[in-house]
Order: structure tokens, then C-alpha cells, then sequence
């Protein structure tokens, strides 16, 4: 029993030593509705929709992002308003108004919205249609101007205090975005992987540095021999080249509905996280679980020899 104990205990003390940071689940708005992904299996399980504000349903939802907190954000484009997202539910509150009604393209008056939140808390708003960078009070949902980013980027991540941004309808690139004067940076193309039909980019990175990104084709490309609108891909934030993974496959609520928020977490702070746990298959980690399996067999053998 002793001996069972034992082994059991290093086995325990092995599996808390894995490195934390290997994203798993994330989160993804599809118009109305809060989905979780299975990163692992890209399935998507429906969460709840936002809701409504009077009579008008809030809709078109980009932007999914989260503070260090915890609570969730995300922006609507049919109501030009900030929105705090329940992730239990789905439902939204609306924080307030981003004053930019008429200012968009078509009949919808689309902005192409994206955001995300860096190390300090605050709020980054981009519109497509613009090629606009605003600072975003997530208490009041107020935006400030930062200045004009020259090129449609409607995609928006944060690693640390460094924003990355991915062009859209036809802009197959990603950038580096200044927060200081919203200059965005040529970092690369995101290569032959990348699909013709290819609308926009929403992307987060995770703890372990992978930056995540949901495509979205809105709708897929004629003769399409798959339904779902939505495929799971990982970008290269060193080259921004691209790694398409397969599509996101749910329920069939998500088949005809392009998923634009998508968040794995909170921006990574890697200034001040704290050193991540030794792997399991360190040098040191090794040795330890093997002197521990060489006593326990030892004290197993001289039981025996005294029983």
C-alpha cells in the first residue's frame, strides 16, 4: 500500500508540474450568440445570445476581449455601442455609445470593428472601414481618436503591450499597430495557407505565446464542399504566416453565421507573470521522479527482506 502511496504521489507532483499556458477552451461571438470552442477539437458549444436593448436585438458582435479581471468585452456593430458580455450566459449589458452611427459603408452602415485589451486595461478599437485606432473607456464606453492606421484592419490582439492587427477583404497581412499614432507595420503575409475566400481575421494569444485566430468567410467561396463559415488557424507573430487548422464545427445555428469575437484570455502580461512551472520532461524534473521511484524501491525491497 506504502508502495502504491508512493508512486501515486509522483505522479500527482509530475502533473502539477506541467507548464500552465496551453490554451484549451476560448470564447467566440457568431452575430448574437456567445460560443465556447474546444481549441483541441474546434467544436463549438452555444453559450446564449446578448439579448436585446428595447426592441432591437444586439447584434453583429466583434471585438470579444477580456481584461485582466476577467470581465468580458466586446463591441456591437448594428448598435455602434460597447458591450460587457456575461460568459456564463451570453447576455450583454450595453456600456455606452461609441458615437460612431453613420459613419460606416452600405445599407448596414458596417464599421468592420475589432478590439482588444492590453497589459494596462485599456481598450483598442479599430474599424476596417475607417482604418481608424481609438482608445476605449470601458467604464464609459467614450472613444478617443489615436489617429488613422492606413490600411483595412478590422482583426485586433494584444501580446503584452504590443498590438498586432490583420487586414481584411483581400488584405491578406498582419501588422503591427503603435499605439502612439495608430502607424500599423507590415509584419508579413500570411501565406499560401491562407484561403481566397477569406473575409476577415479575428485572433488572441494565449499564455504559451500562440496567437490563435478564428477566419471568416461570410459567405464561404461558391462550391464550397463545407457548410461552416468559420475554419481555426494559428499565425506566425514573428512572419505572420498562416496555419489553418480545419473548420469550427457546433451546431447548425453556426453553419450559416460568421464568427468575428474570439478571445482566448486576457492580454499576456509576460513582465510580470510569475516563472511558469518546470516541465515535466525537464533534466532536473527527471532525476527527481527517478530517485524517488529508487527509494521507494528500496524501501519496498527491505520490507521484504525483514518480513
Amino acid at each position: 500500500m506504502r508502495l502504491l502511496t508512493c508512486i501515486i504521489a509522483a505522479g500527482l507532483f509530475a502533473v502539477a508540474a506541467i507548464p500552465a499556458g496551453a490554451a484549451t477552451v476560448a470564447y467566440g461571438e457568431a452575430f448574437d450568440t456567445l460560443y465556447q470552442i474546444d481549441l483541441q477539437t474546434r467544436t463549438a458549444s452555444p453559450i446564449g445570445a446578448a439579448g436585446f436593448l428595447g426592441s432591437q436585438r444586439i447584434g453583429n458582435i466583434s471585438g470579444l476581449t477580456l481584461l485582466g479581471d476577467g470581465s468580458a468585452y466586446a463591441v456591437s456593430g448594428s448598435l455602434k455601442a460597447l458591450l460587457r458580455i456575461n460568459l456564463s450566459s451570453g447576455s450583454s449589458q450595453v456600456i455606452g455609445n461609441l458615437g460612431l452611427s453613420n459613419q460606416g459603408s452600405g445599407q448596414f452602415d458596417a464599421l468592420d470593428l475589432g478590439m482588444a485589451s492590453d497589459c494596462d486595461g485599456v481598450l483598442w478599437l479599430v474599424s476596417g472601414t475607417l482604418q481608424l485606432l481609438w482608445r476605449v473607456d470601458p467604464v464609459s464606453g467614450i472613444p478617443t481618436l489615436v489617429g488613422s492606421m492606413g490600411h483595412s484592419i478590422s482583426g485586433l490582439a494584444a501580446d503584452g503591450d504590443v498590438l498586432y492587427g490583420t487586414g481584411s477583404n483581400g488584405d491578406h497581412t498582419l501588422y503591427r499597430v503603435d499605439k502612439s499614432d495608430a502607424s500599423a507595420t507590415v509584419i508579413g503575409s500570411f501565406g499560401d495557407e491562407a484561403p481566397a475566400a477569406l473575409n476577415s481575421v479575428s485572433m488572441s494569444f494565449a499564455e504559451d505565446g500562440t496567437l490563435w485566430a478564428v477566419l471568416n468567410y461570410v459567405p464561404p467561396a461558391s462550391g464550397s464542399i463545407t457548410p461552416d463559415w468559420n475554419d481555426l488557424a494559428t499565425v506566425d507573430p514573428a512572419t505572420g504566416r498562416m496555419h489553418v487548422l480545419g473548420p469550427i464545427t457546433g451546431p447548425d445555428s453556426l453553419k450559416q453565421v460568421g464568427m468575428k469575437g474570439f478571445t482566448t484570455g486576457p492580454a499576456v502580461c509576460r513582465g510580470v507573470q510569475p516563472p511558469s512551472p518546470a516541465p515535466v520532461d525537464s533534466p532536473w524534473m527527471l532525476a527527481l521522479l527517478a530517485g524517488l521511484l529508487a527509494w521507494v524501491a528500496s524501501t519496498q525491497r527491505h520490507r521484504l527482506q525483514r518480513a
